[in-house]
């Protein structure tokens, strides 16, 4: 997003050394037991609809 390139190489030097596993090797969540532990703070957002000066509909939480 930035514009930055980075070699694969370079990714794979720095995610072991902070502590993360390469992906297949990674504990999988399924999304249900992450939506669910993710309740509580969906349940307090609160979401609503704005439509910008050239119609555009946006979807908003705060």
């Amino acid at each position: 997003m930035l514009g930055i390139k980075v070699a694969a190489s370079t990714v794979w030097e720095i995610l072991p050394t902070a502590g993360i596993a390469p992906s297949p090797q990674r504990t999988t969540t399924t999304w249900g037991t992450f939506i669910r532990s993710q309740a509580d703070a969906l349940l307090a957002c609160d979401f609503f609809e704005a439509v910008t000066l050239t119609g555009t509909r946006l979807t908003c939480w705060r």
